[in-house]
């Protein structure tokens, strides 16, 4: 064969399609190749050029690279989508006063590296919604590498450690450094137990300590993974900060705690004026019977009417103090505050306690520099004023009470005073917690 019928089989050997264009773009030869992935006629397209033969070509990024090689008259690589959706990959170069393309289908390797590409999209895409997820959960995930010693940590891990930042690097001696000293044993031996038993998987929950001196709940789940002989290969978990459920929880405990000392402390003080009630009934009772004509004036009807109903404004007032424990709880204690004397509610409260402290045989003094006048809520500070004549009566032993309303600076001063052994100082912030009472005495009554 001729070299030139030699070059022709070669050509229509080739997988490559191959285009030999003249200086105005004009088909000189073609193998079937390109024909058949440029949708050119072969045999019937030679003097023209591909996208007058083939006029999808026109306007596409082919035409148009090819023009700018025709009119540089230099070489070119480029890639290039048909409309027929065959991506090529195209070689241009000139060669004598001929322009030579050469193009490859590389449609598959196209369509894989696209496939790839959105697959790592959708991953990364993925990976940010995990870690938002993360975040807003307040978690991190973890993996130790015992074979290479790697240790990976997701990016929120060392906020749960108390760094707005993440360290250059987190070992395992940081982490137990971080433990609250009483919870430091329990993690050891828990992480010493998955190298001498079949263990594949572990929970703990651990304190940790935070740069700012706070103390933080997290909750740690991990998985180990061994190899065929068990020996332990990676440990990957996961840590949760539960630090607002352990709060949540100790608010419940306490809120439990607190709900049976109410009932506890509020069935005692309500027993002890219904125990006395009933006695002073069954006295006036007994009293009719021996003494069937004795008059209702009596004084010794009167004297158990008397202390009747001084049972009865106990029992009223420890009712009023239950339900006022309910309002604080719930945030519903109102105030209604008018204008009125505030002396005037010394002197009567005093007066009230009059009986009850000579029967306690305790002198109380009341002097009011009256009239005092201002606004207040009438209900509350009879409340207030009767607690604390009440307390000096129940805690002074005895001494002395005075009650001395005055005018000092502009302002209104009440002070009641007795002359027992006072608070310790120790006890002066717990006293006002919910039903506390000073520590070493006897309860002699009353809510706290």
């Amino acid at each position: 064969m001729s070299a030139q019928t030699r070059l022709q089989v070669l050509r229509e050997m080739m997988a490559e399609a191959f285009l030999a264009l003249d200086a105005q773009g004009n088909i000189h030869e073609l193998n079937h190749r390109a024909a058949s992935l440029l949708g050119l006629p072969h045999g019937r397209c030679e003097g023209l050029t591909p996208w007058a033969a083939q006029p999808a070509l026109a306007g596409t990024p082919l035409h148009e690279r090819l023009l700018d090689a025709l009119t540089t008259r230099e070489p070119a690589r480029f890639l290039s989508e048909l409309p027929s959706g065959v991506w090529l990959e195209v070689s241009v170069r000139p060669v004598g006063g001929e322009m030579w393309v050469l193009a490859t289908d590389i449609t598959r390797r196209q369509r894989a590296e696209n496939d790839a590409a959105r697959t790592d999209e959708r991953f990364r895409q993925l990976g940010e919604r995990f870690q938002v997820a993360l975040e807003s959960a307040q978690m991190a995930v973890w993996e130790t590498n015992l074979v290479t010693g790697q240790v990976f940590r997701s990016e929120g891990h060392d906020r749960l450690y108390g760094y707005p930042q993440p360290l250059a690097e987190w070992t395992h001696e940081q982490f137990l450094a971080s433990l609250h000293p009483d919870d430091r044993p329990a993690v050891e031996a828990q992480v010493s137990s998955i190298f001498h038993n079949d263990v594949l998987s572990y929970s703990s929950t651990f304190r940790t300590h935070w740069p700012d001196d706070s103390w933080h709940w997290l909750n740690s789940r991990a998985r180990v993974i061994r190899d065929a002989n068990g020996r332990v290969m990676v440990v990957r978990g996961a840590i949760l900060d539960i630090t607002a459920l352990k709060e949540t929880e100790e608010a419940l405990h306490e809120a439990v705690r607190t709900r049976d000392d109410f009932l506890s402390l509020a069935s005692h003080e309500l027993r002890t004026p219904l125990t006395s009630l009933r006695l002073q009934m069954d006295l006036v009772r007994r009293l009719a019977q021996v003494s069937p004509n004795e008059p209702l004036g009596s004084a010794k009807v009167t004297a158990r009417l008397e202390s009747s109903d001084r049972q009865l404004k106990r029992l009223g007032a420890l009712l009023d103090n239950l339900l006022d424990v309910s309002r604080i709880r719930t945030g519903k204690l109102d105030f209604e505050l008018t204008h009125g004397d505030l002396a005037t509610v010394v002197e009567d409260l005093a007066a009230r306690f009059a009986d009850e402290a000579k029967q306690a045989g305790v002198e109380l003094e009341a002097r009011v520099d009256g009239p005092a006048p201002c606004r207040f809520d009438r209900l509350r500070m009879e409340q207030v004023v009767s607690n604390l004549i009440a307390n000096a009566l129940r805690y002074g032993r005895g001494t002395p009470v005075h009650v001395w309303l005055r005018q000092q600076g502009g302002e209104l001063r009440l002070t009641v005073r007795d002359h027992g052994p006072g608070v310790p100082l120790a006890e002066r912030e717990r006293i006002f917690q919910r039903f506390a009472q000073a520590q070493g005495s006897a309860r002699t009554g009353g809510l706290g």
